[in-house]
């Protein structure tokens, strides 16, 4: 399980790869979403997106696969989607592999943030924080993804309340 580092050299994703991750924003075309984790990179032009997916495919067994997306999302920016099995070991798996990335990107571990699903803000990358956040077994996965979707209908309910009250205040 030790990782390959043939082809890549320290530094050469440096300025490359944003620092910000997202878990779970796509669903994975290797299984279903309560199973498998999608973990998605963006990254500055194809050439270096094509060289972190090789990275990622040939440095880690536990990786089920990494692809580039078909198109740009934003100007010259592509998206790496990384999948993984849901499992326990989870947290210290992406612990590993941001470690790892830091020879290629120059972005110390500490300095990695996460998105999981919908959430709106960053988290900083932690072992603590993956395991508070990131559903590591398919039933927890199943009873987050139902508390945020009920979450977000309560929201929905109270927004034209939260108007009223802002224009009333003289807010808006």
């Amino acid at each position: 399980m030790r990782k390959l580092f043939e082809g890549a050299r320290a530094g050469d994703l440096n300025y490359l790869i944003s620092s910000k991750i997202h878990i779970d924003e796509y669903e994975s075309k290797m299984g279903k979403p309560a199973s498998v984790v999608t973990i998605t990179f963006k990254v500055k032009q194809r050439e270096p997106a094509l060289d972190l997916v090789s990275f990622l495919e040939n440095g880690y067994d536990w990786v089920l696969d990494a692809d580039v997306s078909t198109g740009e999302v934003e100007d010259g920016e592509f998206l790496v989607f990384l999948e993984l099995q849901r499992r326990a070991d989870l947290p210290q798996k992406i612990m590993s592999m941001l470690k790892d990335l830091q020879h290629l990107t120059n972005i110390k571990p500490g300095r990695w943030k996460f998105k999981w699903y919908k959430q709106r803000g960053y988290n900083p990358v932690s072992l603590e924080n993956l395991r508070d956040t990131v559903p590591t077994s398919p039933n927890r996965y199943k009873d987050d993804i139902e508390s945020h979707r009920q979450v977000e209908e309560k929201s929905k309910d109270l927004l034209p309340a939260i108007e009223d009250l802002k224009r009333l205040s003289g807010i808006k």
